[in-house]
């Protein structure tokens, strides 16, 4: 096989498995909004049945307004989805370290709230991140999200940053064991994660228990110096 036909094999291969990857996830999404979906179509029959009382009508109407959001939240997710894994990402050099101190100020609180403990890590220089801010900022706020919802009380969340060659890598991670397995609308939120980070030309992996999500990104290629003659004396 010449090397033109085995690269042209590849890239095909390489679309083969994205398209797949895409409509699993769209699965996963869709599986996630059908239990609202029949739960609000069922309490809306109910609510309108003949006889049903004003306390058991008002009871079913609770139960269809707190389904109807459950939807919508899962509908904005799968929306994002989309748009993540088909629209170019808008990539441009962000200061990485801005984006940490706003993230983790935003999930400290959340995670202490649950008895949880957020331990963060990064060297002492952080580089510049070329990528889409947004994206970025969406995929660790998912990540450090889902961390924070499948802790128990005493637990560690850590992140962690380095730097590994023209990347810089972040994992988010609880060592702790759990034994739980993750929801569809858990694992839609990890699904956007992942479109954001890979929409950026970045990589991302996941594991589920202990949980852990590693998620690297390009580094900012640092401009070239232009030499600088010596003046020409005459």
């Amino acid at each position: 096989m010449s090397s033109q036909a085995l690269e042209d094999q590849t890239c095909l291969e390489a679309q083969d498995a994205e398209r797949a990857r895409f409509l699993a996830n769209m699965s996963e999404g869709l599986h996630a909004m059908a239990q609202p979906l029949t739960i609000l179509r069922t309490a809306v029959a109910a609510s309108a049945a003949p006889g049903v009382d004003g306390e058991t009508q008002r009871r079913y109407l609770d139960i269809s307004s707190r389904q109807m959001e459950r939807a919508c939240g899962l509908f904005e997710l799968l929306r994002d989805f989309v748009t993540a894994s088909q629209v170019k990402a808008d990539c441009a050099p962000f200061d990485l370290g801005a984006l940490l101190a706003t993230v983790t100020d935003d999930q400290r609180a959340l995670i202490r709230a649950l008895g949880a403990t957020l331990q963060v890590a990064t060297p002492e220089t952080l580089p510049t991140v070329l990528g889409d801010l947004s994206r970025a900022r969406q995929a660790l706020l998912n990540a450090l999200n889902l961390a924070a919802s499948i802790s128990d009380r005493g637990d560690v969340v850590e992140l962690t940053v380095s730097i590994c060659g023209e990347h810089v890598e972040l994992i988010i991670r609880n060592d702790r064991m759990h034994g739980k397995s993750l929801k569809s609308r858990e694992r839609l939120i990890l699904s956007l994660a992942e479109a954001n980070v890979l929409s950026q030309r970045g990589e991302y992996k996941f594991a589920e228990d202990p949980f852990c999500v590693r998620v690297r990104l390009p580094i900012q290629p640092l401009e070239p110096r232009v030499a600088q003659s010596d003046p020409m004396i005459l």
